[in-house]
């Protein structure tokens, strides 16, 4: 019969597996977050078990049950600290969305949990973490307040960095933060005051599992192949802003890459996603924490910038950047744009129904003129050929 103190473990142990035996089906367009979230659930499982297989062993009597609890509670301890600095990381990437900070971060905690193991070595003869007694219990040592510090302080550090910073983020990356926070915080006290992981892994758990939700439900909103959001999310953003106040104005700003349709019949439609992904990728680049962006269909996206904020200046930063890319990127073709765009202010005479096609109208209008251009451009290099 299993103990009844095992079984919280074997719990947290099998809602950690149900989520990497599903997500690891699911396509997700951050290969960093996926990363990231994976390798939390990998170390987060690894404790568990050990957790569950030292606790399932301690108080049998003989030598080689001493060994088994000695090797487990170092896997268990590393794995642990590892569970709990990939979390800091992960954390940290959920909020800024910053791989480059992101991997910054993992080789500072690297390096702690590098000395951590090495602590863990020493502890062997010295016993200043743990020890175990002779009828095979778990002991802590006179240093038992450092473990725990040197555990969760990376946590309480991810809290207050990001505290600190809560005005870069959307309401809701702040609230699911707040969440997990307290979910771990639970059981953390517990393992603390108490002195027992009863509640820790299953509240880990449970934090886990609530960000796969949210993970999930976000990633349902997204293009899966620019990452920007999709024609539901753009749908969902309108339908919020046709509600709002006549203070929450924004302009709304349509996109359409020019002789794209030319880029997939001569080079293929994997070039011609390659360019779509380009596109996404200057747009991501130019826009603002606060600003809107959608994949609104095939090679039209469509942004949303605050009133206050000028749009002109964010057309230039997207033109500015497809000449850099054009220069730069060595792609056998060279993105173009046509746009339009408008102020749309709820509660105005016009529906957001008309207003959207009013400035689908104004983008065609520009690609009409970029066309003609192109035409004025094409008769005057040929003559310029044909006299010389």
């Amino acid at each position: 019969m299993i103990p009844v103190h095992v079984n919280p473990s074997l719990s947290a142990a099998l809602i950690i597996a149900m989520i990497i035996i599903d997500y690891v089906r699911k396509y997700n367009t951050d290969p960093v977050q996926r990363r990231l979230y994976l390798a939390v659930l990998v170390s987060a499982m690894t404790a568990v078990i050990t957790d569950a297989f030292e606790r399932l062993i301690s108080g049998i009597p003989g030598v080689p049950v001493t060994y088994a609890l000695y090797g487990s509670l170092n896997v268990f301890l590393i794995a642990q600290n590892c569970t709990y600095y990939l979390t800091f990381v992960f954390i940290d990437y959920f909020a800024f969305r910053n791989a480059k900070r992101a991997e910054k971060i993992l080789k500072i905690m690297a390096l702690f949990l590098g000395l951590y193991v090495l602590a863990l070595v020493f502890n062997l003869p010295r016993h200043f973490f743990f020890s175990i007694s002779a009828d095979n219990h778990y002991t802590p040592g006179g240093f038992y307040p450092l473990r725990l510090i040197i555990s969760y302080f990376p946590l309480v550090l991810c809290f207050v960095d990001i505290a600190f910073s809560a005005k870069q983020f959307t309401l809701s990356r702040v609230y699911s933060i707040i969440f997990f926070g307290i979910l771990v915080a639970s059981g953390a006290v517990t393992d603390i005051l108490l002195r027992s992981s009863n509640l820790m892994w299953p509240c880990f758990a449970a934090a886990m599992l609530y960000f796969y939700f949210f993970i999930v439900q976000s990633d349902s909103k997204l293009d899966s192949l620019t990452g920007l959001g999709n024609h539901f999310s753009f749908n969902e953003f309108i339908d919020k802003l046709s509600r709002a106040s006549a203070r929450e104005s924004y302009s709304i700003v349509m996109i359409d890459m020019d002789h794209f349709k030319e880029i997939n019949d001569t080079l293929g439609h994997l070039e011609g996603d390659n360019a779509l992904r380009d596109m996404a990728s200057i747009i991501k680049g130019c826009i603002r924490e606060s600003d809107f962006a959608a994949r609104y269909g095939g090679d039209e996206f469509v942004l949303a910038v605050r009133a206050e904020y000028d749009v002109t200046k964010l057309i230039e930063r997207i033109k500015n950047a497809m000449d850099h890319q054009n220069s730069n990127a060595g792609r056998p073709y060279k993105l173009r744009m046509s746009y339009g765009w408008d102020m749309f202010i709820p509660g105005g005479n016009r529906s957001i129904k008309d207003f959207l096609s009013y400035v689908d109208r104004l983008m065609y209008q520009n690609k009409t003129e970029n066309r003609k251009k192109e035409r004025l451009a094409g008769k005057s290099l040929h003559r310029e050929n044909h006299d010389v």
